[in-house]
């Protein structure tokens, strides 16, 4: 009876939840939330555990948000078979022999959402506001000059840049009018090419409204009103979806997806994505023993993670970059796959013991093992692996304390290194190839490579993957990278995701794709 008293309770705070998040959300009174109306527009909402923490496309990985939502645009697309075409540019680009000039033509009838004119002119400025004023941007390419001439935009480069097609792909390189004053563009949002205007965006809540781009440049824009609502909270946003408070959920949980797969009500898009859920380890504290991590891999069991925990909504992890993308998932080899007996024998003999008899293990030091394990909960597995892992990890003497915060809270601390071991969700193939996220997150001298990991060789080959132009040689060195990132036991590649988006029957043009930036577009639409 106690039990299903609990139940019932939890049930209730869950719903409570559900309801305060929307109505703490200032939305209007009269107003439906589902599919209904605001101010005489239709509105559709959209509940995720993923949020910006700025509408600046420069600022971190914000850019993603401005895609997601429909504000901005890109030059290039990434197509869900990992190639790529033109968006905002024409499929005519070209290179120069060295790849060191590129040349695209911007498709002439494109507008800004204010009507202004999208030429070559307004896409330099746009550009270089990401190397003026962004953080990342070299870490894609350093342009020697950006040069326009009517639509005609022709970028020169320091170093041979064989994929920076792709790489203008990545949402950081959103396309927005710098002309307009921008100096409150994080909470009003840039001015895009995309099929959507930022009406509104609140940094508390993360609650986003967008509404229909009149000046929309490709075709006519279906939905009038669009509202991202955020919780990080997995029951919260899959009851809103079964109560009719969200019309569309991004990225349901493992344990409610069987919910929505028996209903005909709904319908799910699923694809395998480019992500990998990896476990950072920091180097620069007790991590730093190469012993010590080997033992954590070794006891990492990632198949039952994946078949009991995970309900087989996750494909066991082995290698940096996806199973779903052929870069050595089913070649490359792991010297630390789970074997909990060695795991015991190579923390016996580098002499670590519970020496003050509290079950757990101090180093050969002496002193005592206690690992903050830092993870988020906007991603459904980020918890059950950080769990599981502290258990298996508990059974051979290693303590894990784990710390949950929100996401935009452990990206900070991710960037900072304020961690001994960090799960996050990375989107490796981003732009259609993995160089540039291995740069950012495992390179020396990358944005988010706080774990002091350093390898002279890796640094070496990534060097030569960035002026490679030649596909089967870029995806060699790629994978010799990855085969070093697993000798020197870098990082816990726990599972890749298949990503999906639950949504009501009669929505439609809501997107799932292993880019996971393009959600929305002109097409997206609640058919009554």
């Amino acid at each position: 009876m106690k039990i299903i008293v609990k139940k019932m309770i939890a049930i209730l705070l869950c719903t409570s939840m559900c309801v305060g998040l929307l109505s703490g959300c200032g939305q209007d009174s009269n107003a439906k939330t589902s599919a209904g109306t605001a101010e005489g527009k239709k509105t559709l909402v959209i509940g995720s555990g993923q949020s910006a923490g700025t509408l600046d496309p420069i600022q971190a990985y914000n850019g993603w948000y401005s895609v997601r939502y429909g504000i901005c645009q890109t030059l290039i697309k990434m197509n869900d078979d990992y190639s790529i075409s033109g968006w905002l540019a024409d499929d005519d680009y070209s290179a120069n022999d060295d790849n060191t000039v590129w040349t695209f033509t911007i498709k002439d009838k494109v507008t800004f959402s204010n009507g202004n004119k999208l030429d070559a002119q307004a896409v330099k400025e746009s550009l270089e506001n990401v190397f003026t004023n962004g953080e990342r941007g070299i870490e894609y390419f350093t342009p020697v000059s950006i040069e326009a001439d009517g639509q005609k935009l022709v970028i020169t480069t320091k170093k041979p840049e064989p994929i920076l097609p792709n790489k203008l792909a990545d949402p950081l390189f959103s396309i927005l009018d710098t002309s307009v004053d921008n100096s409150k563009i994080a909470d009003n949002g840039p001015i895009g090419t995309g099929p959507f205007v930022c009406e509104s965006f609140d940094s508390a809540t993360k609650k986003c409204v967008v509404v229909k781009n009149e000046n929309y440049w490709n075709g006519e824009v279906k939905t009038d009103r669009i509202l991202f609502i955020y919780s990080e909270d997995q029951s919260t946003i899959s009851m809103g979806l079964q109560s009719g408070d969200f019309d569309a959920v991004y990225n349901v949980s493992m344990n409610d997806i069987g919910t929505f797969e028996k209903n005909s009500d709904y319908k799910i898009k699923t694809n395998p994505s480019g992500r990998t859920t990896i476990g950072f380890m920091n180097q620069n504290g007790q991590l730093g023993d190469k012993v010590l991590r080997e033992a954590i891999l070794q006891m990492q069991d990632k198949e039952a993670y994946c078949k009991n925990l995970l309900k087989n909504q996750y494909v066991p992890g082995k290698t940096l970059i996806t199973s779903a993308s052929d870069y050595g998932y089913d070649t490359l080899t792991d010297p630390n796959a789970y074997n909990p007996e060695n795991a015991k024998k190579l923390l016996e003999n580098a002499g670590y013991a519970d020496t003050d008899g509290d079950g757990f293990l101090e180093t050969p030091g002496g002193q005592p093992i206690n690992l903050r394990f830092v993870y988020y909960t906007g991603r459904p597995e980020q918890q059950i692996v950080v769990e599981a892992a502290q258990a298996a990890m508990a059974s051979v003497g290693i303590k894990i304390t784990p710390e949950v915060h929100d996401t935009q809270t452990v990206m900070d601390m991710q960037k900072t290194g304020d961690y001994d071991l960090l799960c996050m969700s990375i989107n490796i193939m981003n732009c259609g190839d993995p160089e540039n996220q291995i740069n950012t997150y495992f390179k020396a001298g990358g944005t988010y490579n706080a774990t002091g990991y350093h390898n002279e060789e890796f640094n070496s080959l990534m060097d030569q993957v960035h002026v490679t132009a030649d596909p089967k040689l870029r995806k060699d060195l790629t994978k010799q990278a990855e085969q070093i990132l697993l000798n020197d036991a870098a990082a816990i590649y726990f599972c890749y995701p298949i990503m999906n988006f639950v949504m009501k029957y009669q929505v439609d043009g809501i997107n799932s794709t292993p880019a996971d930036f393009y959600w929305v577009d002109e097409n997206t639409s609640a058919n009554e």
